[in-house]
C-alpha cells in the first residue's frame, strides 16, 4: 500500500491543481471547493493563496485578502504575497495597508517596485521566442501554396525553449531541487527512459534500487490522473509510476536565498532551504541529461525558471557574456536576467516600430491564407510578395535594435 503521506499529498495536489484548472476556467465556486478540500488535507501556503486569487476572481475581496493572510503566515518572505494582498486591500477601500504591503514586498525584493513591467516584459519576450499557437477556428490547414506552407512551418518551428540546456553554469540547479519526494511534482520515468536508462545502470555498475523508486499509484485516489498515461506501468500487476530518489542533503538557508522566479516571477514553490537534490544530480548539472532516447526527464526539462529563459534567448541572439556570467553570484545573475529581460521587450520586442511591423506582416500572411483558400492565386502570390518585403524590413529593424541593446546587456555584466 501507498505511504499515508505520500497519498494525502498526493491528494492534496490533485485537489489543488483542480482548483487552479477551474480558476483559469472560470468555475469559482468550484475552483473553492477543491482549495477547501486540498487546505483540509495539509495547509500549505500556494493552496491558500490558490484560494485567494479564485475568491478575488468571484469578486469576494475581503475573503481573498483573508485567505491570502494566511498564506503570509506561512511563508513570512513570500514577497509577491503581500504584493497581491496589497491589491485586495487597496479594492478595499485600505489605500494606508495596501501601502504597508507594498513597502514590505519591496523590501524582501526590490524588483517588486516594477513588478508590473517585469510580466510584461515576460509576456513580450516569450511570445516572441515561442511558436505562435494556433488562433481558434485557425484555417491554415487548408493551404495549398507550398510557398505558404513553408512561412507557416518556418513560424512554428524553431522553438528555443523546447527542452534546451541551461547556460546558467554558475546555478546549483536549483529546478533539481524538490521539498517532499519528487512524485509529488510530476518528475516520473516513463518506459522509454527506463530502458535507456537501465541500459545506463549495467554499463556503469550502478544499481537500480538505489537510484529509482516506484509508487503504486492504484491505490490513492485520483492518483492516475495526475501522471501522464505513458508514464504509469504494470508493475507486479499494480499500476505505478517510477521515479527518481532524493540526495539527503538539503539545499540550506544561504542557497534558498537567491533561488530564482518563475517566468511570472513568483515564487517556486517547491524550492525552499529544506529541499533536497534529485539523485542523479551532479556538480550541478543532471547526470542523465542524455541518457536513453529521449533528453532528461520530461518536466525537468522543460522546466525553466525567468533567470534561465532570459539567458536562453540571450545564447540565441548571440548576446550571452558566458565569462563574465561564470564569476556573477547568483544574486547577481538573477539581476542581471531581469535588467536584460526589460532591455529587451522595451527596446527591442516590444517596442511601437516593431508591434507595428509584426501587425502588418500577420495581416499580410492572413490575406495571402484566405486568397489561397479561396483560390485567387494572383491576389495570393501578391500577398505572399507583399509579406517577404514585410519580413525583409521587419528583421532589419529587429537587427538593429538588437545591436543597439546589446550595449546596454553588455554594460550589465561589467557592472559590479
Amino acid at each position: 500500500m501507498p505511504d499515508r503521506k505520500d497519498a494525502d499529498g498526493l491528494k492534496e495536489k490533485y485537489y489543488h491543481s483542480m482548483g487552479a484548472a477551474l480558476t483559469e476556467g472560470g468555475d469559482l465556486e468550484e475552483a473553492v471547493v477543491f482549495f477547501q478540500r486540498a487546505l483540509d488535507i495539509r495547509e500549505t501556503s500556494y493552496a491558500w493563496h490558490g484560494l485567494a486569487q479564485a475568491l478575488y476572481a468571484s469578486d469576494d475581496i475581503a475573503g481573498a485578502a483573508g485567505a491570502m493572510s494566511r498564506a503570509i503566515k506561512l511563508a513570512p518572505g513570500n514577497a509577491g504575497y503581500y504584493h497581491e494582498r496589497a491589491v485586495f486591500l487597496k479594492a478595499l477601500g485600505r489605500p494606508d495597508l495596501a501601502d504597508d504591503d507594498m513597502k514590505k514586498a519591496i523590501s524582501l525584493d526590490r524588483n517588486y517596485e516594477r513588478i508590473d513591467t517585469i510580466r510584461w516584459a515576460a509576456r513580450i519576450v516569450d511570445e516572441t521566442f515561442s511558436p505562435p499557437a494556433s488562433p481558434r477556428g485557425d484555417r491554415s490547414g487548408q493551404v495549398r501554396s507550398k510557398e505558404l506552407r513553408q512561412i507557416l512551418d518556418r513560424r512554428s518551428s524553431g522553438d528555443i525553449f523546447r527542452k534546451p540546456s541551461c547556460p546558467v553554469l554558475p546555478c546549483p540547479a536549483y529546478c533539481c531541487h524538490f521539498t517532499g519526494r519528487l512524485l509529488l511534482h510530476g518528475v516520473t520515468i516513463g518506459p522509454w527512459k527506463l530502458q535507456g536508462l537501465r541500459r545506463h545502470f549495467r554499463e556503469k555498475g550502478m544499481r537500480e534500487e538505489d537510484l529509482l523508486d516506484v509508487f503504486p499509484v492504484a491505490g490513492v485516489e485520483h492518483g492516475e490522473s495526475l501522471f501522464s498515461p505513458q508514464d504509469i506501468m504494470k508493475l507486479g500487476g499494480v499500476a505505478s509510476v517510477i521515479f527518481p530518489r532524493q540526495k539527503m542533503s538539503s539545499l540550506g538557508g544561504d542557497l534558498a536565498r537567491d533561488v530564482p522566479k518563475g517566468k511570472d516571477y513568483r515564487t517556486l514553490m517547491w524550492i525552499g532551504q529544506d529541499a533536497r537534490p534529485c539523485v542523479f544530480l551532479s556538480d550541478g548539472r543532471c547526470s542523465l541529461y542524455d541518457v536513453g532516447d529521449e533528453a532528461s526527464l520530461d518536466p525537468c526539462a522543460s522546466f525553466l525558471c525567468m533567470t534561465g529563459f532570459v539567458f536562453v534567448v540571450l545564447r540565441s541572439l548571440g548576446l550571452l557574456e558566458e565569462e563574465a556570467l561564470r564569476t556573477k553570484s547568483m544574486a547577481e545573475i538573477n539581476d542581471i536576467a531581469v535588467d536584460a529581460l526589460i532591455i529587451l521587450a522595451r527596446d527591442v520586442y516590444g517596442s511601437d516600430g516593431v508591434i507595428t511591423s509584426s501587425e502588418a506582416m500577420a495581416h499580410e500572411l492572413q490575406a495571402a491564407i484566405e486568397e489561397d483558400i479561396s483560390g485567387n492565386d494572383s491576389l495570393r502570390d501578391a500577398a505572399t510578395e507583399q509579406y517577404h518585403l514585410l519580413e525583409t524590413r521587419h528583421n532589419i529593424l529587429i537587427n538593429e535594435l538588437v545591436l543597439s541593446a546589446a550595449q546596454k546587456i553588455e554594460c550589465l555584466f561589467s557592472e559590479v
